[in-house]
């Protein structure tokens, strides 16, 4: 009886992280894309694959109002017509609200990527994320500078 309790207790559990999964692929495939513009750090190695560092050009602007160690507060990024998040205040604009934790903006900072591919992502202008509910972030991509995916 007691294998049959463990049983049952990770059968539901795999139906819950696979859940979680495809519900988590559907908000990402429904979700809107905006792009920041990136200053790509250079690739590394780690176990988990190559990567790379992502640093984006809102945060070299915001950078004297947002210092490590400060209190944690919003910055709001105005999304221009063809969807490239910055700093500038443009009428009748989307925006999109950043945390800032004291250390870091909740942005994804890490693009992951196949061993070997990482000549191709130099090129990356801006980072294509996904909007997902609750404002989080997901990368989606990098593309060049006409928006073309890498």
């Amino acid at each position: 009886m007691r294998n049959k309790g463990v049983l049952i207790y990770c059968v539901l559990l795999c139906a819950a992280f696979g859940g979680w999964i495809i519900k988590t692929e559907q908000d990402i495939k429904q979700a809107p894309s905006v792009y920041f513009k990136i200053v790509p750090v250079d690739p590394r190695a780690l176990l988990s694959g190559d990567y790379m560092e992502l640093s984006f050009n809102f945060e070299n602007v915001a950078r004297a109002d947002f210092q490590p160690g400060q209190s944690s507060k919003d910055l709001i990024l105005f999304i221009d017509e063809r969807g490239v998040a910055g700093v500038n205040e443009i009428p009748a604009a989307k925006t999109l609200t950043l945390h800032f934790n004291g250390t870091r903006f909740n942005v994804p900072h890490q693009f992951y990527f196949e061993e070997g591919t990482g000549e191709t992502y130099e090129k990356a202008s801006y980072a294509k994320m996904k909007v997902l509910p609750g404002g989080r972030l997901a990368v989606a991509a990098l593309t060049d500078e006409q928006f073309n995916e890498l």
